[in-house]
């Protein structure tokens, strides 16, 4: 274990310039293993610095006329341009309190759910890492209790998202007939492109309504880096007039 993360440190400092900034042309390596630990370790550098990241990120897509060092900072970019929140790794559902409780001719909306039921764990994430389950119910995020109505799942996830990577928290499980409690420390939350790409779809092949609001964090980016593409090219042709 000491072995490789001597190993990760070693490829990290080779990618990162005398001024703290990712030595870029490791992108470009004649080595495809070059370029991918080259990426990875100007990932890992966006995260700890996400201040400056976005900016110095920019200026190298613009410049660059690399088609696949492009390819490789568009994920970089999307990166650098949400601000890095927790994350759990799991895909939950509201679970009902009381399954015939429903009052009349109010419909769905008027349930009330106490607690999620988690239906996914995702391998390699805090939440697998500490033990938890499909089919586990989680009661309590700390002291916040997790009741409410049919948006229950954004409010865990608001919840979770309020605090910043590596934050320890406390969840009171129901795990069958028992209750126990998981220790964990919060991961990354992985950008909208890499979300979507984990969504559960439909029966029908179709994303899930649910996923309305990462389409548009997705869209946001796009736009931005498109606006930002765009007001370059307007500079470069000023300079040639002058």
């Amino acid at each position: 274990m000491k072995n490789a993360a001597a190993f990760f440190l070693a490829i990290f400092a080779s990618s990162v310039g005398a001024e703290g900034f990712p030595d870029f042309a490791s992108l470009s390596s004649k080595n495809f293993e070059d370029r991918q630990a080259s990426q990875n370790a100007v990932n890992d550098w966006v995260i700890a610095n996400h201040e400056v990241a976005k900016e110095a990120l920019l200026k190298k897509y613009l410049k660059t006329d690399n088609p696949e060092v492009r390819v490789r900072l568009i994920p970089l970019l999307e990166r650098s341009y949400f601000k890095p929140k927790g994350y759990v790794g799991i895909i939950m559902s509201p679970e009902l309190k009381d399954p015939n409780a429903r009052p009349l001719g109010q419909g769905l909306q008027a349930r009330e759910y106490h607690g999620v039921l988690i239906t996914k764990v995702f391998p390699e994430t805090p939440a697998k890492l500490s033990g938890l389950k499909n089919e586990d119910i989680i009661l309590k995020i700390d002291n916040w209790e997790v009741r409410g109505g049919s948006d229950l799942t954004s409010k865990v996830a608001l919840q979770i998202q309020k605090n910043p990577p590596q934050t320890p928290i406390d969840l009171q499980v129901k795990r069958g007939n028992e209750t126990i409690l998981i220790e964990l420390k919060l991961g990354i939350l992985p950008t909208p492109s890499e979300r979507v790409r984990d969504m559960p779809r439909t029966s029908f092949g179709v994303r899930s309504s649910s996923t309305f609001e990462v389409f548009e964090q997705m869209k946001e980016f796009r736009n931005w880096l498109d606006r930002e593409i765009d007001k370059e090219r307007k500079n470069l042709i000023a300079d040639r007039r002058l």
